[in-house]
């Protein structure tokens, strides 16, 4: 860091305002799971670069009212005793300026505690749940530091999230080694009782031919499920499969940017370091740091990311694609370490996409032709001049 205070003239003054920041509380961690793409040093973010952080945040968002911070790592809940500082002072400091800020944390759930619950329900947060499965992959792909298994004390946090806020996502990571457990690790999401499940795929360089069409085989019982369970009125929700059927109808169009990742959000280091998203870091991607919280803001090394359109900039054919009304390019910061490229995406992550979205068609297409009461409610509500 160049200088003792937070650097004012840092935040950006052209291009998109910064309303979203993700904020690495710590790069420390108690599990190792096997896919991380985070460096396991023993470093923290000081008291001082996180206050410094929100007070940046509060100048990048211009006039803009409503802020989220995610909470990161590591696994930021070793970070309690930061968090429980720097929420009411980002809080009361957003509000003193007329705006919002809401905060949520990406957590591997095995330091949920009761007071970590009460705390969050006091300041009205958020959780995204990092799960991968039954306690055999769980245990496998993501455990404690030292080999020890984590699925008991992941079962133990689920079930007090749960309970504070029962719509919180699952997020499952599925590699080639663990995908013939899709429609399993399905059901134990289920079984914990949660209503939104992101099972995405991982690491696209590393599947084949018979990894994809185990991917594909998994993918298309779950769907076989998820149909059963909308017929039943569930509410129910599969990432894939349900933002597929609700670009079908109508409810969600094919955005012109892969995500926020260097434009409305960035990622904020444990030193104050500046980069496009939490998924950058200086190991992989040192060229894309944009700046720091104490000196700059480089509107040179995120122009390439923020533009109005990122989709023009796709180099693959994406005109005589199944998946081309949906897709928008996927993870710029995967695509890079894939292609070398952002707007590059690997060819398997392009087939992986057209895996998905041929299940979520098929889905979509049985429930319409039937005029499923219960389908129609979820994707096809009444308009408000209807009712």
């Amino acid at each position: 860091m160049q200088n003792e205070l937070v650097y004012l003239g840092a935040p950006p003054r052209t291009g998109t305002p910064i309303t979203s920041v993700d904020l690495d509380v710590t790069v420390d961690c108690n599990m190792r799971c096997v896919y991380c793409f985070k460096e396991k040093r023993h470093e923290q973010m000081s008291d001082r670069v996180a206050f410094d952080a929100i007070l940046w945040l509060i100048y990048s968002s211009g006039e803009c009212k409503n802020l989220n911070v995610a909470l990161i790592g590591g696994e930021p809940l070793l970070r309690f005793d930061l968090i429980k500082k720097l929420v009411p002072f980002a809080k009361r400091r957003a509000a003193y300026h007329g705006k919002t800020i809401h905060f949520s944390a990406t957590t591997n759930n095995t330091l949920v505690s009761d007071e970590i619950i009460n705390f969050w329900r006091q300041w009205g947060m958020g959780f995204h749940c990092s799960i991968d499965g039954i306690p055999e992959i769980q245990n496998k792909n993501r455990p404690l530091v030292g080999g020890l298994p984590s699925s008991d004390l992941v079962e133990r946090g689920v079930a007090k999230i749960l309970a504070y806020r029962a719509n919180v996502c699952a997020r499952c990571t599925i590699v080639p080694d663990n995908v013939q457990y899709i429609e399993e690790n399905y059901k134990y999401f289920r079984s914990l009782g949660f209503v939104d499940i992101a099972m995405v795929p991982g690491n696209p360089l590393e599947w084949n031919d018979t990894s994809l069409a185990a991917l594909d085989a998994g993918f298309r019982k779950v769907g076989e499920i998820f149909k059963q369970e909308i017929r039943a009125g569930k509410k129910i929700r599969v990432k894939s499969l349900s933002e597929t059927m609700e670009a079908l109808a109508g409810k969600r169009s094919r955005s012109l940017v892969m995500c926020g990742a260097g434009r409305g959000m960035a990622l904020i280091d444990v030193h104050g370091d500046i980069w496009p998203c939490h998924r950058w870091n200086k190991v992989s991607h040192g060229s894309w740091r944009i700046g720091s919280i104490y000196d700059n803001f480089s509107e040179e090394a995120r122009r390439k990311l923020d533009v109005r359109s990122q989709i023009v900039k796709l180099t693959r054919n994406c005109q005589n694609c199944s998946s081309q009304f949906l897709c928008s390019g996927g993870c710029p910061a995967e695509n890079l370490e894939s292609s070398g490229d952002v707007f590059t995406p690997a060819e398997n992550s392009c087939r992986i996409i057209r895996i998905l979205t041929a299940i979520g068609q098929d889905i979509h297409r049985e429930l319409y032709q039937e005029q499923n009461e219960e389908f129609l409610k979820m994707f096809y509500p009444p308009s408000e001049e209807a009712k």
